[in-house]
């Protein structure tokens, strides 16, 4: 896949544009088409893994047969019976093996018009404590467990299309957080020079409570908004700044600063490092971050490689490792593995690949054709391959480390939230 394709996806996967509809129960759905979507109910068809044929005097294949944990499920978004492939309408948790344990619906939140300008809206789903949770269109968080049960969890008050959700789950899944950003109603400005009343709201809310609003802002000109993103064993994480809205933009439009967040008063309380020394991309349930420094050129030519240095650095901010790859154009969008001990990195343009890189800096490139997006646990490396009409942003495959030479398919394409069991 070129650069430009790549980079669309980045910043496509994240900034998911929503459609609006009336709100639906969320109903555990029996089945599905298998290999188009994460089947509710395996079939008597082969999965999602390749057998190849044997034949008189073939010989062996010197690539060994990935292997993942058998007990290995996540949590995917997928888009049905809607317009774009970014707007998600199902949750489901699955199998690598391409076949759903659990599925359920919902409504979608609907992105706000923001004239010349593409909202770059938060993740609508987190998971924790073994299930899934979800956001609709009337702030009301859901969760789904791998039996098929759907709970509601709590509910952040949306009324406006023109407003934005971000929330968080602790890890053991009793304590939400919630925050919404609104927006006037006639926003456009094509310099991003906005004003008119903007409105910000910090909830808190137990597992299956009632939400109390923490404190509410407003302002008449745009400022720096905060967004919750995760929450880790230390606390609560986010992004403050926050970019919310983008004009296209590359991969790093997607970003913003990575923060703790204060459980109790949903107040900054720091930065992950120093921001304008080491850009972060990712980070693991530890607390650790990976993130990026300015990358050098390696000859005179402007448009030459750049030897981009990574950092892998401890929550407190001490570094673990680090290494240093060198691509035309540079890299991005580091992903690090949850042991800390692997980073897949994109992208060696000589070759349309992804590295993988190890502790004592080994850097393997991935099969041409297949773009690592994250990790599923720590040998398990999932990303996209076989972009077309209908899958824009690709079918979802996975890596297994024991076999980094080929890729398998999962046979369905959608945006995965994160690891629901290991």
């Amino acid at each position: 896949m070129n650069r430009i394709i790549l980079a669309a996806i980045l910043v496509l996967c994240v900034s998911c544009g929503q459609a609006s509809g009336k709100p639906a129960a969320a109903v555990v759905s029996p089945s599905a088409s298998p290999r188009a979507s994460a089947s509710a109910e395996p079939s008597a068809e082969p999965s999602a893994t390749p057998t190849a044929l044997s034949s008189p005097g073939a010989k062996p294949s010197p690539i060994p047969t990935p292997k993942t944990s058998p007990t290995l499920l996540f949590a995917v978004l997928e888009a049905k019976g809607t317009a774009n492939a970014w707007t998600y309408t199902t949750v489901a948790i699955a199998g690598v093996d391409g076949y759903a344990r659990a599925k359920t619906t919902f409504v979608p939140i609907t992105s706000p018009t923001i004239g010349c300008f593409g909202t770059v809206t938060p993740p609508s789903a987190h998971v924790a404590a073994g299930k899934v949770y979800f956001a609709d269109n009337k702030g009301v968080i859901r969760s789904l467990a791998i039996n098929g049960t759907v709970a509601v969890a709590a509910t952040f008050p949306l009324t406006s299309t023109q407003q934005m959700l971000s929330f968080a789950v602790s890890p053991d899944g009793t304590k939400l957080l919630g925050t919404i950003f609104t927006l006037p109603a006639n926003i456009s400005a094509c310099n991003g020079a906005w004003s008119g009343t903007f409105t910000f709201d910090a909830y808190s809310a137990t597992s299956g409570g009632s939400s109390q609003l923490v404190y509410h802002d407003s302002w008449t000109k745009s400022q720096n908004v905060l967004a919750l993103t995760g929450w880790d064993s230390i606390g609560p994480i986010g992004t403050y700044p926050t970019v919310w809205a983008s004009q296209g933009g590359g991969p790093g439009s997607t970003l913003g600063t990575f923060v703790r967040i204060d459980p109790t008063t949903l107040k900054v309380v720091s930065t992950f490092g120093d921001p304008a020394s080491c850009q972060v991309w990712d980070s693991v349930p530890s607390g650790a971050y990976v993130c990026m420094l300015a990358g050098k050129p390696t000859s005179t030519d402007p448009y030459g490689p750049i030897a981009q240095p990574v950092s892998i650095r401890h929550a407190g901010g001490s570094e673990e490792w680090h290494f240093t790859v060198t691509s035309v154009n540079g890299a991005w969008a580091p992903d690090l593995a949850p042991d800390e001990q692997h980073v897949v990195i994109c992208c060696n343009f000589d070759t349309s690949s992804v590295w993988l890189v190890d502790r004592q800096g080994t850097q393997t490139l991935f099969k041409t054709g297949f773009y690592a997006s994250g990790w599923l646990d720590a040998t398990t490396v999932f990303g996209y391959s076989g972009q077309t009409e209908s899958a824009p942003t690709g079918t979802l495959a996975y890596v297994a480390l024991n076999s980094p030479g080929t890729y398998v398919s999962m046979g369905f394409s959608g945006r995965v939230v994160g690891t629901v069991r290991n």
